[in-house]
């Protein structure tokens, strides 16, 4: 049995009539008729299934957060910008560091990567942007439930737009999820972690070069182009614009086998440090509005799978910059963890403004017939 006391502290076993002390900032009520009472009162609870409530129910309600500004010319037309909010939840009640016990778990209450950097560049941009007429609807959500499935996006796709406004054409989405431990950091993983690995039919990594990827879709052909004037777009952005033409290449997978095409024209491309590509699969909140919307999407993201800390208690913020730290290696330019951090978000967060302001004045819609 559990007990919370309102109005009052006891001081020793709740069984006995003991001492208590008025907690008077909790007891003062002040009733309908305007009287002024003093109520002490206890609540006691019983968890039914203990196992239940700690492992089994998680996240049971969740919210989107969304803001709304108007177009001038085609209000029912909308750009989504998005970011989920949501971390990873501990799948038990003992949060373990990888650097201590040597072997990673699951799960967080941190979140400084996946995905409170993303979040962050939402809100930056939304700030921004709030000052700026656009031709179209600027909405800029942070996504729940994306951790266990997408649930947010989905919902807000599924029904919120199909369903309960058929009206809207949602023209294109950007997505930031896991953006900014990337070039420009490299060259291996700080205070011992193990570096990470080629994974032939993951995304395009090894010890040395963690690519940042503008990821688009959909396409679900990894053998040929089929978001030409996205990826057209992207390319333009960083190689001009952005004057990244030296550090980037655009993947495509012809005569290359479905399975690991990505690692593999990476790799033959001499792996460059920025990776435009169309992913055939989709690992998140990009996939809602491919699926459910067949919006055009682009993503900006970065080294996944092989860092140490993703979905653990260690993904934070000092983690992030000593995985960007590049000094005293053999790789890259000798700068402090938190000067290839800033560059990183600063680079990853122009290029999706830039797609912002291009995109409302000319959607790039979907190619796929």
């Amino acid at each position: 049995i559990n007990r919370i006391d309102a109005g009052y502290r006891t001081a020793g076993n709740t069984g006995r009539a003991t001492a208590s002390r008025d907690v008077p900032e909790e007891s003062l009520m002040l009733t309908g008729d305007e009287n002024i009472v003093d109520i002490d009162f206890a609540v006691f609870w019983r968890i039914g299934d203990a196992g239940k409530f700690l492992f089994n129910i998680q996240n049971p309600e969740a919210y989107n957060v969304c803001a709304y500004k108007w177009g001038s010319e085609t209000p029912n037309e909308w750009l989504v910008f998005g970011a989920h909010f949501d971390i990873a939840p501990p799948a038990n009640a003992v949060l373990l560091d990888p650097h201590t016990t040597g072997s990673r778990t699951y799960g967080t209450r941190v979140g400084a990567y996946d995905n409170t950097a993303g979040t962050s560049m939402v809100l930056e941009t939304a700030k921004v942007l709030a000052g700026f007429e656009s031709r179209r609807t600027m909405v800029f959500c942070l996504w729940s439930g994306e951790e266990g499935g997408k649930r947010g996006s989905d919902y807000w796709t599924e029904y919120y737009v199909k369903e309960d406004h058929p009206e809207v054409t949602v023209t294109n989405y950007i997505n930031l999820d896991m953006a900014g431990v990337n070039w420009p950091g490299g060259g291996g993983a700080p205070h011992g972690d193990p570096d990470p690995q080629i994974d032939e039919d993951g995304y395009p990594k090894d010890s040395e070069v963690w690519p940042m990827r503008v990821y688009i879709g959909p396409g679900p052909n990894h053998d040929r182009l089929d978001q030409p004037g996205m990826v057209g777009l992207s390319q333009w952005i960083g190689g001009d614009a952005l004057g990244l033409e030296e550090q980037m290449g655009t993947l495509v997978g012809l005569n290359y086998t479905a399975d690991t095409w990505k690692t593999d024209v990476w790799m033959d491309m001499d792996r460059p440090e920025i990776i435009v590509y169309e992913d055939t699969t989709a690992r998140s909140d990009h996939a809602s509005f491919q699926d459910n919307l067949g919006t055009v999407t682009v993503g900006f993201g970065g080294l996944v799978d092989g860092y140490w800390c993703y979905h653990q208690t260690c993904d934070t913020l000092d983690e992030m910059e000593d995985w960007m730290d590049t000094t005293g290696k053999d790789y890259g330019e000798e700068n402090t963890g938190i000067s290839n951090l800033v560059n990183s978000l600063d680079m990853i967060t122009w290029w999706a403004l830039m797609t912002f302001f291009h995109c409302d004045e000319k959607p790039v819609l979907n190619a796929i017939e």
